[in-house]
């Protein structure tokens, strides 16, 4: 391998040159997001035995639940895509670093170009699934996710408020990821090994620094509703559902629904250490 591929980035397959899959790989701009966010209160014990090494949470950990209808990104050509994503807030304590924030659990999305960028550079537990558009009723919104046509997760969100210009500006400050503002978004990026049996080849914690420009921002009430599903019936998330599923919910939190641009700054982004 000749020493210009240290400038570059590789996708699959690596045969080809390595150029990256999008133009500028350093940031992925979204013009507007519609974000449908539900948190909830889970039992430390349940949730300990699926986080990497360094990761510490407190005991009764934080659940974040989150739909996001993504429109205008441009680095796919202004088209756009649908995700939920699962995360849990966290704190880091490595040999050098120590951040709080939170951890990525998974993140299901309906299209592949995305699973690409996100899971192979910084680490985004990311699996391909079928998300439709969210419902929307009277002052009720709601999504499904499903894999071959079967529904496994449902959220509903109702009593909207809508907040402030000026609660939304502050919003805005307090949903900045990256290494000064004191809350920090997590990935564990993990390489296997050569052959089947070998240990991986990294497996770290990465810090994604990104930021959003929130127009409008509701508050709201949120539940979720998970369903029972056989390893024929989702076989790529069947563990994933079993484990997320079996998390109690102890008492629901915040809720809320946002809508603005949102910006990653892959370029920024680092392993922890």
């Amino acid at each position: 391998m000749d020493s210009k591929s240290n400038t570059k980035s590789f996708t699959m397959p690596t045969l080809f040159p390595a150029n990256p899959i999008w133009g500028d790989q350093r940031t992925i701009h979204y013009r507007e997001n519609t974000s449908f966010t539900i948190t909830y209160f889970t039992e430390k014990k349940a949730l300990e035995p699926y986080l990497p090494d360094n990761i510490i949470v407190p005991e009764n950990p934080l659940m974040m639940v989150s739909y996001c209808m993504c429109r205008g990104v441009e680095e796919m050509g202004g088209t756009g895509y649908n995700l939920v994503s699962v995360c849990v807030g966290a704190r880091y304590e490595g040999k050098q670093d120590k951040y709080d924030g939170d951890l990525s659990l998974v993140i299901w999305e309906n299209k592949f170009p995305p699973v690409v960028m996100g899971r192979e550079f910084v680490g985004y537990p990311k699996l391909v699934v079928e998300i439709d558009d969210p419902w929307m009723g009277e002052n009720r919104w709601g999504w499904r996710v499903s894999e071959n046509g079967t529904c496994f997760l449902e959220g509903e969100l109702f009593d909207l408020v809508k907040m402030s210009d000026e609660d939304c500006r502050n919003l805005n400050a307090v949903s900045v990821s990256d290494f000064n503002s004191g809350n920090l978004h997590m990935t564990y990026k993990v390489f296997p090994g050569a052959n089947y049996n070998d240990d991986p080849i990294t497996a770290h914690v990465c810090g994604v620094v990104h930021r959003d420009d929130f127009k409008e921002a509701w508050t709201c009430k949120g539940s979720l509703k998970w369903h029972p599903v056989t390893p024929e019936s989702c076989y790529l998330c069947y563990g994933i559902i079993d484990s997320l599923s079996k998390l109690p919910i102890l008492k629901y939190d915040a809720c809320m629904v946002t809508r603005g641009s949102h910006v990653i700054e892959l370029g920024n982004s680092r392993r922890l250490v």
